[in-house]
């Protein structure tokens, strides 16, 4: 059981990361970052497909986690649970 603990704080700070580095981009947009948990990102056009790869590289250098491809799943759209679900403690 421990090691799930550690998995979910983990994935907790790395959601908080994911919104901390959305926020400009996301106020820009006139909306607001509690509201974006499943929502699909490209489709709200808050970021595109370039805009993941530097997400997913400046969320790696923050929480030291690291980004795994074979769990990112994003059938519903590319959303902030999707994102972190995908990203591991190194």
């Amino acid at each position: 059981m421990r090691w799930r603990w550690r998995w979910w704080v983990a994935e907790d700070a790395v959601r908080t990361t994911i919104l901390e580095v959305l926020r400009p981009k996301v106020e820009q947009a006139g909306l607001s970052v509690e509201a974006l948990a499943e929502q699909d990102l490209v489709g709200l056009g808050i970021i595109d497909s370039l805009d993941v790869m530097t997400l997913i590289a400046e969320v790696e250098r923050r929480t030291g986690s690291a980004f795994l491809w074979d769990l990112f799943d994003a059938e519903e759209g590319l959303s902030v649970s999707a994102l972190a679900a995908a990203f591991q403690a190194k």
